[in-house]
């Protein structure tokens, strides 16, 4: 199957229109977990794969369910039909039954784009008549800020990480941080946790004599020091400590944060910390020393 077809995977130089294709093995780790998550009526239901390519998920598909739908842009199978899937309806899927009376699970790997923005279409207009979606994903879905794609009725009931290499790229042997989100709808909406405030410190411009930086991206992500002149505001956080019983601490809350353990490595691109998910960090370490 075509995962992420028309992007580039690795640096500008890369041909914008290579395909990535999942290993049968990890075709199959998935649609275990679809079957042990997700109810599906082998008779009734019917399972769109959005972005079939080669048609690599097919055979699986057909093991739970009679019904399959196979589409994609330009496809590699004569088993897929040649459409963009922003452009399927309801009533291509099945033109013999109105929407109320379908019941469509939408399984594959859409193409990512950058910055996941071709991902969130396929999110989006899959949600739009899907009682299920199963898609392989940026590792960045892991964060919360990148789940809002999915609308509030959707429910993420199980997620796992892939293991390295679960795909190819012109024959040979790939290796793109993504994980295998399922995600059902319900009647009722998911509970979002409201936006955590920094609580002791506040985020100013580097210009505005900040207390410290901290590194947001790269290799040395979340390394903090006082030293703030030479640092990049592209590439670090600036902080200003507003509570006075920890202006005096300030050595003792980089030693902390100088040993926190982030999330680094939930994203498709290079290591980066999230701003939520700093300033939880840090408001937990103000608290401790307080």
């Amino acid at each position: 199957m075509a995962d992420t077809n028309h992007i580039q995977t690795t640096g500008l130089s890369r041909d914008p229109i290579d395909k990535y294709y999942t290993k049968e093995e990890i075709v199959d780790m998935c649609m275990s977990y679809v079957k042990q998550h997700i109810t599906i009526s082998k008779e009734k239901d019917i399972i769109v794969e959005p972005s079939a390519g080669s048609g690599v998920f097919y055979n699986s598909l057909l093991k739970i369910c009679k019904n399959i739908r196979l589409f994609d842009i330009k496809p590699d199978s004569d088993l897929v039909t040649e459409i963009d899937f922003l452009q399927v309806s309801p009533q291509m899927i099945d033109p013999t039954k109105d929407i109320s009376h379908l019941t469509i699970h939408t399984i594959g790997n859409p193409p990512f784009g950058r910055q996941s923005s071709m991902a969130i279409k396929f999110i989006k207009h899959a949600a739009s008549f899907s009682k299920s979606i199963s898609f392989i994903l940026p590792k960045s879905f892991k964060k919360d800020s990148m789940r809002k794609a999915f609308p509030l009725s959707f429910h993420l009931i199980f997620e796992c990480d892939l293991p390295e290499k679960s795909f190819t790229v012109n024959g040979q042997d790939h290796d793109s941080p993504c994980v295998f989100q399922i995600w059902e709808k319900k009647n009722a909406n998911r509970i979002v946790e409201a936006a955590i405030e920094p609580n002791g410190f506040k985020f100013v411009k580097k210009e505005n004599s900040p207390t410290l930086s901290i590194r947001r991206v790269g290799g040395t992500a979340g390394k903090s020091d006082t030293e703030t002149e030479t640092k990049s505001e592209q590439s670090h956080y600036f902080i200003t400590i507003t509570r006075e019983d920890i202006i005096n601490k300030t050595a003792i809350l980089i030693e902390l944060l100088n040993n926190t353990q982030y999330d680094v490595n939930n994203t498709v691109g290079p290591r980066s910390i999230s701003k939520p998910e700093f300033i939880k960090k840090i408001n937990n370490i103000i608290e401790s020393i307080s």
